[in-house]
C-alpha cells in the first residue's frame, strides 16, 4: 500500500519513496490515520503490565467500535475481563498498543495510554459476563506505518515447513529403497 508518500508543497507535490525498513510515523491522529482506525470494527489491542511481581506481561484483547475523538484521543470498547486483568484496578492507566493490517504487507501500530472512561471503584456485576465491554479512552503517544515483519516471518516459516516436508519425504523414500535391498 505505502511504497511512496505524496506531500503537498508550494507549487509541486513532493513524492518521498521509501524502501525496506522505512516507515511513516507521527504523534497526531491525521484524517487518514483516523479513517484507518475507524474503518475497522474490531482491532487487536495489547495492554502491557509492569507491576511488582510482574516483570513484563502483555494482555491481548479486542477493541471494538473505535472512534477518534480528537487529534490525540481514541475511544474503544474492550473486554471488561481483559482490561481489568491488565489494569489491576478500575482507575489505573495502562500502556497499550493497537495494531492494524493496512494492506501491502504494511501494519499501522498506535502506542498510547488507556484508561477506563468512567472508572468505578466497585467491581460491576457485568465483570463475570465474558461478553461485557468497558469503554476506554486511549491517549495516542505515537503511531507508525511500516512494513509488516510478521508477513515476512510467516513467509519464511511457510518456506521452511515446505523444505522440511520435502526432506521428510526424501528420507522416507531413501528408507524404503534401503529396505528393498
Amino acid at each position: 500500500m505505502l511504497h511512496s508518500v505524496v506531500c503537498p508543497s508550494v507549487g509541486h507535490a513532493i513524492v518521498h519513496h521509501f524502501g525496506e525498513g522505512a516507515a511513516v510515523w507521527g504523534q497526531v491522529i491525521t484524517p487518514s490515520i483516523a479513517h484507518l482506525l475507524q474503518s475497522e470494527r474490531e482491532l487487536p489491542i495489547d495492554f502491557s503490565r509492569v507491576r511488582p511481581g510482574i516483570v513484563f506481561e502483555v494482555e491481548t484483547a479486542g477493541a471494538l467500535l473505535p472512534h477518534v475523538i480528537d487529534a490525540s484521543t481514541l475511544r474503544v470498547h474492550v473486554g471488561t475481563t481483559a482490561y481489568r486483568h491488565a489494569a489491576g484496578r478500575a482507575d489505573a492507566t495502562v500502556e497499550a498498543v493497537v495494531r492494524i493490517d493496512v494492506g501491502g504487507d504494511c501494519t499501522l501500530k498506535v502506542w498510547g495510554r488507556a484508561t477506563a472512561e468512567n472508572p468505578s471503584p466497585q467491581e460491576p456485576a457485568s465483570i463475570h459476563n465474558p461478553a461485557s465491554t468497558t469503554p476506554v479512552i486511549f491517549k495516542v503517544t505515537f503511531w507508525e506505518i511500516s512494513r509488516a515483519n510478521d508477513a515476512r516471518f510467516d513467509q519464511l516459516l511457510r518456506e521452511t515447513a515446505e523444505k522440511d516436508r520435502e526432506i521428510r519425504e526424501l528420507r522416507a523414500q531413501v528408507a524404503l529403497a534401503m529396505c528393498s535391498q
